[in-house]
């Protein structure tokens, strides 16, 4: 099966870099001037809210001040979720809503790549990485916020690609996410950034398999590529994933402030799932590096086939040439020592069957030596 080679494979999702006004105040929402292209168009805001007795009410496409806070003793779980980039007068207005630290908002903002959780009085403010994939190929990192409070529960994806269907179809069908609270969501959310890094690595272990395959029958430039390629793939991965064990097993540490029993045993086997998945990294980068070893190997042992069958047919051709070369030095007919064939009438047969015997025999030696 012939692969196509990826021009970038696996890359990080920033296209800029953080600009920061040298003296701005801290928690300030301000973007660079070429960070304001990439705002365009605002993110899609939608708004879900249930119940133990199921899905309440659910609107798409709404603005950011048709979202109020929900009241403090409400059982009601409402669940806001930006998509795509948040402008800074978007996330002004949700911090003021809710009451949202700025320092956070403006991590949001700016997109941080680190994956961390900080406490707040009446919030949490978590950033995770979720890697998925464009094409055939690239693989992307986007940012996650997330800020679960009491009963609600505000996430920010900056992948237009809506990532958490599934879990909006379990709350539609009153699956037992309904019976839980706000916490329980964080934890379905999280779960979904997780696992969705083991298909990802399934088809990554089956790329590693045929590469290995691949190299034993033909290394060839196109598989030393593929192998770089996976490589940096794997980079991407754990420098995504292995922050990301970190702070679930914080948010495990949790006291009981914004984490039930409950959804602390289900988050536990999240974290479970998340050392699964950074082992099978570690597992396929060692089989990476393996595999280059492999393809040096198979190169040099390729070149010293080459060698040694031009060596073998370098040796056979050095007696024929001694020969001709012998008799063609001594044509003085005067001499009885000197071509004395050359008055047979058979006598060039019998040179040519000389040579022949002595490449039969040549043949014969090396192969009883092995070194054909």
């Amino acid at each position: 099966m012939k692969h196509k080679t990826a021009t970038h494979p696996a890359r990080s999702h920033k296209s800029h870099t953080r600009n920061y006004r040298p003296g701005a105040s801290p928690g300030s929402l301000e973007l660079a001037k070429d960070e304001k292209i990439t705002r365009v168009p605002l993110a899609r805001l939608s708004l879900l809210r249930y119940g133990k007795e199921g899905l309440i009410e659910e609107r798409h496409d709404i603005a950011i001040t048709d979202c109020g806070p929900p009241e403090t003793d409400a059982t009601d779980i409402t669940w806001l979720h930006l998509q795509g980039l948040p402008a800074p007068e978007q996330l002004r207005i949700l911090g003021q809503t809710f009451g949202l630290h700025p320092l956070a908002l403006e991590d949001v903002l700016h997109q941080e790549a680190r994956a961390k959780i900080e406490a707040y009085d009446n919030h949490q403010f978590i950033v995770l990485n979720h890697i998925h994939r464009t094409d055939e190929h690239t693989l992307i990192i986007d940012q996650i916020s997330f800020f679960p409070g009491k009963n609600y529960l505000i996430s920010i994806s900056e992948n237009r690609d809506d990532t958490f269907e599934s879990v909006r179809q379990r709350i539609r069908g009153m699956g037992k996410i309904c019976t839980y609270g706000a916490d329980y969501l964080l934890y379905a959310l999280i779960d979904v950034i997780v696992d969705n890094g083991f298909p990802l690595l399934e088809e990554l272990g089956d790329e590693l398999e045929s590469l290995e395959d691949e190299i034993l029958d033909d290394p060839s430039r196109e598989a030393r590529n593929r192998i770089h390629y996976a490589r940096r793939k794997l980079v991407l991965m754990r420098r995504a994933w292995w922050p990301q064990r970190e702070i679930i097993a914080e948010l495990m540490r949790d006291d009981g402030r914004f984490l039930s029993e409950t959804t602390h045993l289900y988050m536990r086997d999240c974290y479970d799932h998340c050392v699964i998945v950074i082992d099978f990294v570690e597992t396929y980068r060692e089989m990476a590096y393996s595999l280059l070893d492999t393809y040096l190997s198979a190169v040099s042992q390729r070149m010293n086939d080459i060698m040694k069958a031009l060596t073998i047919i370098a040796t056979i051709f050095l007696p024929l040439m001694f020969i001709p070369g012998l008799y063609g030095m001594n044509f003085d007919t005067s001499s009885p020592w000197n071509l004395p064939e050359l008055h047979w009438r058979f006598g060039y047969i019998y040179v040519l069957g000389v040579m022949i015997m002595i490449v039969i025999g040549m043949l014969i030696y090396f192969r009883r030596k092995r070194w054909l």
